[in-house]
């Protein structure tokens, strides 16, 4: 990552630490669906943050490594899961569990930054073939995931997608990711809360299924 990448993400989460800490003040954090929160806002550039919230039942080592390892991520990300979390390593996924690691149809996101337990940075460098947003799009934005202690046993899991600008592109990423990550976030919060997802069971054909 050049310092001039590093400078720019600091000067951006100074920014939104102040403005988001203004907002808490003011009481208009708005709500989200379920328990997440969001505390998304727009930099006086005119630049948009999406940033949404959720406190799960988990201690920051754990929250941090349901993100950070292979077994942690699968557990309730996607069935395909490879994580090297390293500045240079990737995080690949894919919901088709048939899915190998290495398809050309896997979401690959390179890690660009860390401080562990605490905060990574990311950014898309593969999507499918058909995303029902604008890939190039997203891929020139970043993703951060922060994470916040709150007890022993509590942790505020953040995330963070700075960069949005005016235009129908951007506005398409935006409210995809604006539920995308809220869903996200819940199934972290439901991880925690009961257990490993049965990825056999929760993917099973629609046909097997009760009429």
């Amino acid at each position: 990552m050049t310092d001039r990448f590093l400078a720019s993400w600091r000067r951006r989460a100074r920014a939104a630490l102040a403005l988001a800490g203004s907002l808490a003040a003011a009481g208009a954090l708005a709500a989200a669906p379920g328990d997440v929160r969001d505390t998304s806002f727009t930099l006086p550039d005119g630049e948009r943050v999406l940033e949404l919230a959720i406190d799960v039942p988990a201690s920051a080592r754990d929250a941090w490594n349901a993100f950070a390892t292979t077994d942690g991520f699968r557990a309730w990300a996607a069935p395909v899961t490879r994580v090297d979390m390293r500045v240079g390593g990737e995080v690949e996924t894919s919901y088709d569990p048939a899915a190998a690691i290495g398809a050309p149809t896997n979401i690959r996101n390179a890690i660009l930054a860390l401080v562990p337990e605490r905060m990574f940075l990311m950014r898309n460098v593969q999507a499918p073939p058909k995303t029902p947003f604008d890939a190039p799009t997203f891929q020139k934005l970043v993703t951060v995931i922060v994470f916040t202690p709150l007890t022993p046993t509590t942790t505020r899991v953040t995330v963070q997608n700075p960069g949005f600008r005016d235009g129908p592109a951007y506005d398409g990423v935006y409210k995809f990711f604006q539920a995308g990550n809220a869903w996200t976030l819940m199934q972290l919060k439901e991880r925690f809360e009961t257990g490993p997802v049965d990825w056999a069971k929760k993917l099973a054909p629609a046909a097997a299924a009760p009429k």
